[in-house]
């Protein structure tokens, strides 16, 4: 927000800014600082422009036509809206000039040039996330001119982002150079002094310069201020992902004051899925009572808490939504601080809560000092649930390597899948396959191990996971060994056997082969990170013995010291969302909540959200498969939005 308060002192009309950057990676939050700042306005409402694509902010002094100008005929005759006009001030550092700050992130690439009137909006002045995706027919290397700021990293980076800045056309090249001369652009207007901040030329090439970006505490927020003493803090965690609502609230010494978990599974169980608008309905109605009982057990008010975070992705769009609206309506309500959280990393994070024993201490001692928490960065995590698969290299808070990914199905989705093939009708499957397991003999039946026969030398040597193959061969043994004729030929006992000899099978082929790659992943984690002393094991599937035991075993042979959380804090749940915002407050990673009028605006999800940069090692997973006769379309445009991750959970149901 800094970077763009400074920036808006340098613009002039016809100005094109260019934001470019992963979710969650602060294209947003600058232009925040750009429109309070350019409208004089601290506490001016800025959405991501997601969904609605288009905000249209001016001031009083600015002609009603000129905004009215920039949506293209199509849109403007009766189609859906695309823009949000926004009277926000009187006046403006560039008078009667209005903003536009538009995201087409969810529209194929090209399509935004057919709703939207782009020559009006570049005679104006336009802040442009996902620039990418506006096409060939509006950008070329040389023209719009334009400022262009990259954002490195991914989103939920808490420390040490880079932004790159790149000029196309003299007009900001010329402002690159002055700013190179003058030591950078944080500054509150040109005539201030030079800050001790550094810009410097960026390999890039010419016309291009990167700084750190200032911490996002050089500005006042309008919130609630934190409490010195984090044994006074009272953290609400919402969790909403996929089909369990979670709330709990935590000091910030860690204590569970107070918790309320709603399960789904008796919703789903008859189509062997999740179905995701079953799931949203479910947390729909479950979503008040979760948070008032875990306020309630907590002791807490709503207006006595300190912050609330909340799960913003990755997962289900729909049922993202509902946690997201819970939160943003307590928090403007309020004016608390709002912490957005990855999902996957509040797994890992969970681990490093401290004990009951641990966190009452602290609370009851003088200073309210917590020891330090364990495990210690660097560490290496093998996430293993029913949507995730993957092992990474830990650094720091939202500082995440990728090493290994599944490259179709997780471990939890294929030990559900299996259970359903073996007739398991309880949701979710691997649990009861588990047990199930515990009744066979494992080397009765032979089953491939999967990515042996692959001929890719990167998935031979590598650290991804495949399960794909291994559910097949289990259905074509099941198939041979139990056809459903023979089904009705066998007692209830025997037929229990039979499933349980395969269900053992499965079980032990699935775990060595997650096994086999945790320990590759262990050697890259320490051939990356000397000091790597840990491996945590999270997510749903960590609370399976036979998980838990060979990569006990693994970690041993690597001299790591193997961590889970509880088995209860595996499964999705509030307290490891509230865990995470804790950890993110303390660094003062949080943001301002909207107010109660913006609050619809402000709920942004992410669904697809990648955790952090991939090892060049590892490959990208195959896209889903679509249905026959389907076209994929270009790029990544299915990944982007609600709609596609519900086609693809919904078409795992209907598998």
């Amino acid at each position: 927000e800094a970077l763009g308060a400074a920036l808006a002192h340098e613009v002039q009309r016809g100005d094109v800014i260019f934001l470019r950057g992963e979710l969650g990676s602060g294209k947003t939050s600058l232009a925040r600082g750009f429109l309070r700042r350019f409208f004089g306005n601290p506490l001016l409402d800025v959405p991501s422009p997601s969904y609605l694509l288009h905000f249209a902010y001016s001031s009083d002094d600015a002609a009603p036509q000129e905004v009215a100008a920039a949506v293209a005929p199509p849109a403007a005759e009766g189609g859906k809206a695309t823009m949000q006009a926004c009277r926000v001030s009187s006046s403006s550092l560039v008078p009667g000039c209005p903003v536009h700050h538009i995201d087409p992130f969810r529209l194929p690439e090209g399509k935004i040039a057919a709703l939207v009137d782009f020559e009006a909006i570049f005679g104006a002045i336009s802040l442009i996330e996902w620039p990418e995706r506006l096409g060939d027919q509006l950008v070329s290397g040389d023209k719009p001119p334009r400022l262009e700021v990259n954002f490195e990293g991914f989103g939920p980076q808490g420390e040490g982002r880079i932004v790159t800045f790149s000029a196309v056309g003299d007009r900001w090249r010329g402002t690159l150079d002055r700013w190179a001369a003058e030591g950078g652009p944080l500054r509150s207007r040109p005539s201030d002094p030079a800050p001790s901040v550094s810009l410097s030329p960026s390999p890039a090439g010419d016309g291009q310069a990167s700084a750190s970006t200032m911490p996002a505490a050089a500005s006042t927020r309008n919130c609630r201020a934190l409490p010195a003493d984090p044994r006074k803090w009272r953290v609400l965690g919402i969790e909403s992902s996929c089909d369990d609502t979670g709330a709990a609230v935590l000091s910030g010494t860690g204590e569970i004051l107070g918790e309320a978990l709603a399960s789904q599974s008796g919703i789903h169980e008859q189509w062997g899925g999740v179905v995701p608008r079953l799931a949203q309905d479910g947390h729909r109605k479950a979503i008040d009572a979760t948070v008032e009982e875990a306020l309630e057990r907590a002791g807490v008010a709503a207006a006595e808490l300190t912050a609330v975070a909340v799960t913003v992705g990755p997962g289900l769009g729909m049922c993202l939504e509902v946690g997201v609206r819970k939160a943003l309506q307590i928090a403007a309500a309020h004016r608390l601080p709002v912490v957005r959280v990855h999902h996957m990393e509040a797994h890992m994070l969970v681990t490093r809560l401290p004990s009951a024993d641990v966190a009452k201490a602290a609370a009851e001692s003088a200073d309210g000092v917590l020891p330090a928490l364990s495990p210690a960065f660097p560490f290496l995590t093998l996430l293993v649930s029913g949507g995730h698969n993957m092992a990474v290299l830990s650094r720091g808070i939202g500082n995440h390597t990728i090493l290994g990914s599944t490259i179709d199905d997780s471990i939890g989705e294929a030990f559900d899948k299996t259970a359903r093939t073996l007739g398991i009708t309880q949701v979710p499957g691997g649990p009861h396959l588990e047990r199930l397991a515990k009744e066979g003999d494992a080397d009765l039946h032979k089953l491939p191990k999967p990515l042996s026969k692959s001929r890719d030398p990167a998935l031979q040597k590598g650290c991804d996971f495949s399960f794909s193959g291994l559910k097949t061969a289990v259905r074509a043994l099941i198939d041979k060994e139990i056809p459903a004729a023979k089904v009705k030929e066998l007692s209830e006992p025997d037929l229990r056997q039979a499933r349980a000899h395969i269900a053992a099978a499965f079980q032990n082929v699935a775990v060595r082969h997650l096994c086999e790659r945790a320990g590759r992943a262990a050697e890259w984690a320490v051939e990356m990170e000397p000091e790597t002393a840990s491996m945590v094991v999270a997510g749903g599937v960590a609370a399976n013995q036979a998980v838990r035991q060979g990569l006990r075993e693994v970690a041993e042979d690597c001299d790591l010291e193997m961590r889970c959380p509880p088995p209860r804090l595996c499964v999705d749940n509030g307290v490891m969302v509230a865990w995470a915002g804790v950890e993110r407050l303390k660094l003062g990673l949080y943001e301002e909540p909207p107010s109660e009028a913006g609050t619809e605006h402000a709920v942004e999800i992410r669904p697809r959200w990648p955790l952090g940069n991939r090892d060049p090692r590892s490959q990208r997973p195959a896209p889903p498969k679509l249905p026959k006769g389907q076209k994929r379309k270009k790029e990544v445009d299915a990944a982007g939005g609600d709609a596609a991750v519900e086609a693809v959970a919904w078409k795992k149901v209907a598998a």
